[in-house]
């Protein structure tokens, strides 16, 4: 669609709301890509596209030049942890419980498990989905990137400043990937660079997916680190010398967009957590510094760069912009309407980004695909207040929350209303320094009437941060509990192979009391053989351990990593590892079990009708132990890949993606392959007893009821449990997850506990 052309055409809201989707979307057909950097600590003027003199930016003001400048927009607090679940959310801070002050590294609280995060948004898209830097929302396992819809985190938790070396000591938080660390002692000096080389191996993995991208770097926090090549380059000191650097490292995810190709089909947006310091001449008049109110406290850089997606070139737009309004401006621009249960604090811009209107339109015209969902939000104000508030005025506020998380102030167009000691009325677009307090009743009553309804929303509708301690969390979504993890002794990280540049990893759980051998079970991820890590199942293997068995989670080559048979080649190293340090975990060697959802599923029952099978052994270490497992616990698993089902999933161009790439091909392309990874192929008299488990609500071919008929017929113990109303990732709420594993511990008490192995 040309640009600017509503004003001069007339066209039906249905069309426009196609057109916009239309322009947003590749050739191809596909959703775009996001890649949304957020860096921490960078103040209003502290880019040479906002006014710094000092640095040299000119990657980012590149981006600026070829794309959207925001003037007017704010961090959802000027804070860390509350601008960042804001962000991610679409809501004020306060709306989801976590508006005070920092997560600190002994916070039990977190971005609740029901709130829908942008990362689990775009999921059901089929967006992959990254985090890479620093986290800082909680701590819980409930509330880490893994668990908020983030297929592949890289970062840190924490900050590194010393208050958080506190809980760490001299070597401060690890540096972290998928729940193993990665390196202990980080030097804060080396993140800018590592964190871009991560950013790009992950565009690399996904060039054929769209992906969703979120970079929250850690620079530039104190206490800053800058590589040596980039010391000394500014005349800002190393603040300034950090700047440059970040500016380079944007440089080079811009180049690698261009290098693959998806530089036409990729949003990039560049914000700022929070404000810094004021201004430093006669033309940087804002005041504050962060932690403060004060409009340099909150208002922040913010750019928007999309060369092939309709959105606008060398655009500089005054409109009041916030953090919050990236959620469901993101949703359209992936073609995502935003779930009607949702009530979030955001508001659709793509009509504002892409020409479509000067400014952010009201809902009520609809302009785009998630125009409308503000009007979720409650509106009924008392007859003190209807005849002076409409409820447009009333979405279009910002609401200012300070470091603590008190309201503090009120902007509507130029106008701003702080609310302590005393009501203050400012007119921004004359007095951005907060000088001069002006006289206006009308304003002022507009605005004071703003902050009572919106106060009143916030203590009728805010919801609950996640807490850790929490029975109705664990109820929610999954935990097993703090009293069970510390019945349990641990070790992580533990290398149980390596196949060529990848070294594979288990976590292992164990009753600390008492010590003896015990069966052993191996639980394996779902995913999609293409997506998730060890830290999926750890919950799973967690609640196991503490039921009388030795659980090990693990990670595996995944389908973009190498294609089949290499996911079943690990698995069986696995269990060939477990069995060689038996006397050190104390195993029953020959009681080994397997355990695994969806993807994980299929695995299982693959490794389960696999013993002996030479072509799917792989060479991965401790070969003179058998890979042969006594049960198996498939869960949502497909266990016939050369069916009807799997043939027509396969040839389909989107749906079939995972397939093909698994399996090098469709069905009919790669036959070999699907026979070969096809557990019903396999099976026969000497395979171990298995458990199948899947939804009330799963596909009917999770029931496995060819593979369990075969099973009878061999005479081989096999038992099916359909989980009430439960969808396929039944294990994500508890009460299903309780049922599954209570179910699981039962069959493996009397299959491999008994030494029942048939």
């Amino acid at each position: 669609m040309p640009r600017n052309t509503v004003s001069h055409v007339r066209v039906s809201v249905p069309l426009l709301i196609l057109s916009m989707v239309f322009c947003l979307t590749s050739v191809n057909g596909s959703p775009p890509n996001i890649i949304l950097i957020l860096v921490d600590d960078q103040g209003y003027y502290d880019l040479g596209c906002y006014g710094a003199s000092e640095v040299e930016t000119p990657r980012i003001d590149g981006m600026a030049a070829s794309g959207v400048r925001l003037t007017d927009y704010y961090a959802a607090a000027p804070i860390c942890s509350p601008s960042r679940a804001g962000l991610l959310t679409g809501c004020y801070p306060r709306r989801v419980g976590n508006h005070i002050w920092v997560h600190r590294a002994d916070s039990v609280h977190g971005i609740h498990p029901d709130e829908l995060t942008l990362a689990e948004l775009l999921q059901t898209k089929g967006y992959a989905t990254g985090c890479i830097g620093k986290w800082h929302l909680g701590f819980d396992d409930a509330f880490l990137p893994n668990a908020q819809g983030f297929d592949h985190y890289f970062g840190l938790h924490h900050n590194l400043d010393p208050v958080e070396r506190v809980y760490f000591g001299e070597d401060g938080p690890p540096l972290m990937q998928n729940g193993r660390v990665v390196q202990s002692r980080v030097d804060p000096s080396e993140l800018c660079e590592r964190y871009t080389d991560e950013a790009l191996r992950f565009i690399d993995r996904h060039q054929q997916d769209p992906f969703f991208l979120y970079l929250p770097h850690t620079m530039l926090h104190n206490p800053l680190g800058v590589g040596p090549a980039f010391q000394g380059t500014s005349q800002w000191g190393e603040y300034g010398d950090a700047i440059e650097e970040l500016d380079f490292h944007v440089g080079r995810i811009l180049d690698k967009l261009t290098e693959t190709g998806l530089q036409d089909n990729t949003l990039v947006i560049y914000v700022s957590d929070n404000g810094r310091g004021p201004g430093r001449n006669s033309d940087q008049p804002l005041q504050g510094r962060k932690l403060s109110t004060y409009e340099a406290g909150m208002r922040v850089p913010a750019i928007v760069w999309g060369p092939g997606l309709s959105i606008e070139e060398g655009k500089t737009s005054a409109e009041l912009t916030h953090a919050m309004d990236w959620y469901p401006t993101l949703a359209t621009i992936a073609g995502i309407r935003v779930p009607k249960n949702r009530i979030i604090d955001g508001r659709d811009l793509t009509p504002m980004l892409t020409g479509q209107s000067k400014r952010v339109p009201a809902p009520g015209l609809k302009l785009s695909l998630n125009a409308d969902v503000p009007l979720r939000r409650p509106w009924d104000p008392p007859g003190e207040w209807s005849p002076l508030i409409k409820r447009y005025e009333y979405n279009d506020a910002f609401f200012y929350h300070g470091a603590e998380g008190a309201l503090a102030a009120v902007r509507w167009r130029n106008w701003k209303l702080t609310l302590s000691p005393s009501l203050r009325l400012f007119d921004l677009s004359k007095d951005p320094r907060e000088q001069t307090p002006i006289r206006n009743g009308q304003i002022t009553r507009k605005l004071r009437g703003m902050v009572v309804l919106f106060q009143h929303e916030m203590e009728r509708h805010a919801r609950r941060a996640g807490d850790g301690r929490s029975q109705f969390d664990r109820d929610a979504k999954t935990s097993v509990g703090r009293n069970i993890e510390a019945q349990l002794s641990t070790r992580r990280n533990i290398t149980y192979t390596r196949a060529g540049d990848h070294e594979l990893q288990m976590d292992i759980y164990r009753p600390k009391d008492p010590w003896g051998d015990l069966p052993g079970i191996v639980c394996i991820h779902g995913g999609g053989w293409a997506n998730g890590n060890r830290s999926n199942h750890g919950n799973l293997a967690k609640a196991l351990a503490a039921r009388g068995f030795v659980a090990a989670t693990i990670s595996y080559r995944l389908s973009g990593e190498a294609p089949f048979p290499a996911a079943i080649e690990d698995c069986k190293a696995a269990v060939r590892f477990l069995r060689s340090q038996a006397n050190q975990l104390g195993i029953d060697r020959d009681h080994i079990g397997a355990i695994g959802l969806s993807a994980g599923g299929h695995l299982t029952a693959l490794l389960g009708t696999s013993g002996g099978v030479k072509a799917l052994e792989g060479s991965g270490g401790h070969m003179e132990f058998s890979s042969t497992i006594q049960a198996a616990v498939p869960m949502g698993a497909q266990t016939d890949l050369l069916s009807e089902r799997t043939r027509e999933i396969s040839a389909v161009e989107e749906r079939g993606r995972i397939w093909r790439q698994f399996l090098s091909g469709s069905q009919e392309a790669a036959h070999a392959n699907y026979r070969s990874a096809s557990p019903l192929t396999h099976l026969d008299a000497e395979d171990p007893p298995m458990l199948f488990i899947t939804g009330g609500r799963d596909d009917p071919s999770t029931r496995a009821k060819g593979f369990r008929a075969r099973m009878n017929e061999l005479t081989i113990d096999q038992e099916l449990l359909v989980i009430d109303d439960a969808p396929h990732p039944f294990l994500g709420k508890q009460v299903w997850f309780d049922e599954a594993v209570e179910a699981a511990a039962n069959f493996f008490h009397a299959k491999l506990k008994a030494g029942d192995s048939n």
